[in-house]
């Protein structure tokens, strides 16, 4: 039994590993346009576009500060745009 859960664990992790390398590419793109669609939500308000939710995005600019310059930089905008956040 131990042997038969042995080969089981270690084919699952040949599927995964197969998988994941397949598409890895394709994943971490599509993770990437998500991050960066939440990261232009939450601070629509510094870019000049009203965000009538503004208020509830106030405890997510605090998580995703570290974030910022890679998004910034990301999204062609060579200085930040916050006037509280001088990471340039």
């Amino acid at each position: 039994m131990k042997r038969l859960r042995q080969w089981w664990q270690r084919l699952n992790r040949a599927l995964e590993t197969g998988y994941y390398t397949r598409h890895r590419r394709a994943l971490t793109a599509d993770i990437r346009q998500r991050h960066d669609a939440l990261m232009l939500v939450v601070h629509a308000d510094a870019l000049g576009i009203d965000n009538p939710m503004a208020h509830h995005m106030l405890e997510l600019k605090v998580l995703l500060a570290d974030d910022f310059h890679d998004w910034h930089r990301r999204a062609g905008l060579d200085h930040s745009v916050l006037d509280c956040t001088r990471c340039c």
